[in-house]
């Protein structure tokens, strides 16, 4: 060995100095890459003889290079982008909403309202000019436009983030998909324990944090390890790698199982399922959480209501839902109202799969067990007769229909000829073509006639002889008759144009606290203002709210983020005092093979 292994062991330290200044030149060649992990070459002796019965060490062996990477401090970083990202996206999409609902001075719903219910005022003060008709029907028209466009634009947000779901998906299996290909290729190129691909296993890191900001997913990697001989102590060194989502197999080392997307072309909507290897499918849409595609959902909605054509939850949903409940609320009160103004026929809107049979506290449930009045007027506007229908939880349209037209002595006179069944023609037919029912009422010549609600909003409900159409804030409107012939509006509840009873209390109607039916099933009681301010209020809560969980998932992701990066990102000042030491033991390195060359030029020397 002698003199040789000298040399060797010098050469041995230059070979070690060489891998360390290369890797820590590329430790700061990468200090601003995207995803890098530092890393640090391991060195240990390599090994000894024994000559005389003494151990003389064999110069230093490189055992491998592997990167500083800490999956204690990478976990929490990905659960903190999870709940950052989720926040964020929700965060966009709420001011997105917010600055669609300003109601500042001059726009917005309650302007119109205001303007509509001054519109009314005019009226009253003027119901026989023709000037004040139009600008109440213009303005309830501008009122009505203004809620089916507010309804419009938030079902346009609906429907963008319902498409943001597909991308997501088609993301999240894009990720999958090349996660799994990145385990075949890490696989191929460790084969020895001290093998280590490090470039492949940042990639998938990266890989696996971006795939934290669209979704909560769990990677199960079986080999962590703690190793105290590098900076950091948590490690994944092995090949046992398993990414679910749900508890469902996204990723299984080498093999990819995607998330699928079924669409319903009727409804335009996406959900999101699973099929595990024995072909059951698994509905993931109301149990994926955490990131973009969690905030998605929970916006959107997840659980879809095919018989009634939208979502049953989902924070949109919500907003689309109380803008409907004001919507029918103006509409059933302001009809309740106007059906008490007489006229020669009232007829219903077409109402969707309102059969004779079905009963009406089932097919609405704003309507409400109690009764309303059937009252007639000659053309003079003389009260004639009036009769009492009443409705209760089994009533249906037959059966109204049976009530109205039954004879009965409504005038307590004993004549049979003078009752209410005596001056009109009532109605209920079903279309089967159309699948929707009509209700109606025909005043006889010389006669008019009026319905005067007492709290069942059955007129309100049909717009039977009402002021507006629709049930919801998307199809509200004036009735067509109104909007075609603005002159056949009346103030009174006699129709005569001179009075203006039933348009005070239209007018009325504003200061009144009313029943408001909620999609969840509550109901508040407050004026059509408030109502729609609480709308707007919750709204603008949520955003804050937000805001401050917002606020501080940055806060948590900042504190974790420096965490992992003092353990595993590029510290320059560091890796320059590390490349001057390196350097150092390089030319003393050198120095040993520059001693050991003189010593065998000695040695040469004695010979000749």
């Amino acid at each position: 060995m002698g003199i040789f292994s000298s040399l060797y062991t010098g050469v041995s330290g230059l070979k070690a100095s060489e891998l360390q200044i290369a890797t820590t030149g590329n430790n700061i060649s990468n200090a601003n890459s995207t995803f890098y992990t530092r890393q640090r070459v391991v060195q240990t002796t390599g090994g000894y003889y024994n000559t005389n019965g003494v151990e003389v060490g064999m110069g230093t062996f490189v055992e491998s290079i592997v990167r500083l990477h800490d999956e204690h401090s990478y976990y929490k970083l990905k659960n903190a982008t999870n709940q950052l990202e989720y926040t964020q996206y929700m965060g966009d999409s709420l001011q997105e909403i917010a600055q669609r609902f300003p109601d500042l001075l001059g726009t917005g719903v309650l302007n119109n309202l205001e303007k509509y219910n001054q519109a009314w005022n005019d009226f009253a003060s003027n119901p026989n000019e023709d000037s004040t008709k139009i600008a109440l029907i213009n303005s309830a028209k501008t009122l009505a436009e203004s809620l089916n466009g507010s309804f419009s634009t938030l079902k346009q947000i609906q429907q963008k983030i319902n498409d943001d779901i597909k991308s997501t998906v088609e993301e999240i299996n894009r990720i999958g998909e090349e996660i799994a290909l990145i385990n075949k290729r890490i696989y191929g190129q460790e084969v020895l324990t001290t093998d280590h691909a490090n470039e492949l296993r940042d990639k998938r890191d990266e890989l696996e944090l971006t795939l934290s900001k669209l979704v909560d997913s769990v990677a199960s990697k079986n080999e962590i390890q703690q190793n105290n001989r590098l900076d950091t102590k948590i490690t994944d060194p092995g090949h046992q790698y398993n990414l679910s989502i749900e508890g469902f197999t996204l990723v299984d080392g080498v093999d990819f199982h995607p998330l699928k997307l079924d669409y319903d072309d009727k409804n335009k909507s996406y959900s999101i399922y699973h099929q595990t290897s024995d072909e059951k499918v698994h509905d993931l849409t109301a149990k994926l959480k955490g990131g973009q595609l969690g905030a998605q959902l929970d916006l959107r909605g997840r659980n879809y209501n095919k018989t009634e054509g939208k979502y049953k939850d989902g924070i949109i949903q919500g907003y689309m839902d109380s803008l409907d409940t004001f919507s029918k609320t103006l509409i059933n009160e302001t009809n309740n109202i106007y059906a008490s103004s007489a006229k020669s026929s009232i007829t219903s809107d077409y109402q969707p799969y309102l059969r004779g049979d079905i009963p009406l506290v089932n097919y609405d449930r704003t309507i409400q067990p109690g009764s309303f009045d059937i009252v007639i007027y000659d053309e003079k506007g003389d009260e004639q007769v009036r009769k009492t229908i009443t409705i209760d939880v089994n009533t249906t349209m037959q059966d109204l229909v049976a009530q109205i037209t039954s004879n009965t002595d409504d005038n307590k006179d004993n004549n049979p000829l003078n009752d209410v069944d005596d001056h009109i023609n009532a109605s209920f037919s079903y279309d089967l073509n159309t699948e929707s029912g009509l209700f109606q009422i025909n005043a006889k010549t010389g006669f008019k006639v009026s319905i005067e609600d007492k709290g069942t909003n059955f007129a309100g409900a049909f717009s039977i002889g009402g002021f507006f159409s629709g049930n919801n804030a998307e199809n509200i409107s004036v009735k067509d008759s109104l909007m075609n012939d603005p002159s056949t509006l009346r103030a009174s509840k006699n129709g005569v144009d001179s009075g203006n009873d039933m348009a005070n209390e239209i007018i009325q109607l504003q200061y009144d606290k009313v029943n408001f039916y909620n999609a969840d099933g509550t109901i508040d009681n407050l004026t059509l203002e408030q109502y729609y301010r609480k709308f707007t209020g919750q709204i603008a809560s949520d955003g804050e709210n937000n805001e401050i969980v917002h606020t501080s998932n940055t806060t948590l992701y900042n504190s974790v983020y420096s965490e992992y990066q003092s353990k595993s990102g590029v510290n320059t000042n560091e890796e320059l005092a590390a490349l001057i030491q390196y350097q150092a033991s390089y030319g003393a390195a050198a120095k040993v093979v520059t001693t050991v060359d003189q010593m065998l030029d000695t040695l040469l020397g004695l010979k000749s």
